[in-house]
């Protein structure tokens, strides 16, 4: 189904700007393949490596200030992160983000709630790190031209709105969670008593994690890996327009990184499609048609971007989830043999 409704979103797509020859458009699309500069994609590469190994140094960091006593090592961590990238991208509205606490639940028996903590705390901290990229954009923009002078005040407020919203969440979690639990004891439903107390737990958890004063260094964490992922998307952009859209390759980074910006948040949306094809383009189109281009040409653009960008995310994440479940196996294994050992000796 939800590859279905990628192919129809993409294909409605197309069908509006396309230039209705079928030849025509396949040709172009091989042959922007073939003109792609191959070593800045693996520039590329290394840059998502670099971002995937800063996000699992955040995830430890803020398992650590929770309180966890065993925490996966950077390695393990790391493939984790890389399978979550997988997952993240493969299923809509950040649904993926689940495979997060699963592989460390029952990878390595870190408590639910703990998880579910560092992964809003994580998310919460993404936002604000965007909200410095959004800043950073506004400010190239009012330091290169005046065209941008309305949106600039916009975005400034939009920026303002988003560090503001984000900080009153993490510092309100704790008396909501308590709330929350209070009104669910009211039902007197175990069910929901039991996830008022879930919760309960979860806004302790980030009580714990406030107290122990991480958040310029994951704050820090969270910066790099936005900077390491939109630079090595632009890189990537480059890669794809240097020689078959050149005029899209002479545009500046602050007007480049809107449509990713744009472009990941149509990908966020609650749509049942496939690795978020048709909507990731159709963000990316809205954002770079004001620029005056032709549609055609910047649905080429954001098509292969997307398609060079998935098949690298899921080839690191197929070879995080493999070396997941080896490492894993091996463990409960060694955790099997000790058990015996102890009952033979018993």
């Amino acid at each position: 189904m939800s590859m279905g409704a990628s192919a129809l979103i993409l294909y409605l797509l197309w069908w509006l700007v396309s230039s209705g020859n079928q030849t025509e458009d396949v040709t172009l699309f091989k042959n922007v393949l073939r003109d792609t500069v191959w070593w800045l994609v693996s520039i590329y590469i290394i840059t998502s490596i670099l971002q995937t190994l800063f996000r699992a140094l955040r995830y430890r960091s803020l398992l650590k200030a929770d309180g966890i006593n065993t925490i996966p090592g950077t390695s393990y961590m790391f493939l984790i992160t890389l399978a979550r990238n997988m997952f993240v991208d493969m299923v809509p509205a950040r649904i993926g983000e689940i495979s997060y606490i699963l592989m460390l639940n029952r990878g390595y028996n870190i408590p639910v709630p703990a998880c579910l903590s560092t992964l809003f705390i994580s998310i919460v901290l993404d936002i604000l790190a965007l909200a410095v990229i959004l800043i950073a954009i506004v400010l190239g923009a009012m330091l290169s031209t005046s065209q941008f002078e309305i949106s600039v005040g916009n975005a400034l407020v939009a920026t303002s709105l988003i560090v503001l919203i984000s900080v009153l969440i993490i510092f309100s979690a704790v008396p909501l969670s308590q709330w929350f639990s209070r009104l669910m004891d009211f039902t007197r439903i175990k069910i929901l008593q039991r996830f008022g107390k879930f919760l309960l737990e979860v806004g302790m958890s980030i009580r714990r994690v406030q107290q122990r004063e991480i958040l310029s260094l994951t704050l820090s964490q969270s910066l790099a890996i936005r900077i390491l992922k939109y630079g090595g998307l632009y890189i990537l952009f480059i890669a794809v327009t240097m020689v078959s859209f050149n005029e899209f390759a002479l545009l500046p980074w602050w007007q480049v990184l809107p449509a990713f910006i744009s472009a990941e948040a149509a990908a966020s949306l609650p749509l049942p499609t496939f690795m978020s094809f048709g909507t990731y383009e159709g963000g990316g189109m809205l954002a770079f048609s004001v620029l005056g281009f032709a549609a055609a040409d910047i649905l080429m653009v954001m098509f292969v971007i997307h398609l060079i960008s998935q098949v690298v995310d899921y080839t690191l994440g197929g070879l995080g989830l493999m070396g997941f479940f080896l490492v894993t196996g091996k463990n409960k294994g060694k955790g099997e043999r000790g058990r015996m050992k102890v009952t033979d000796y018993d």
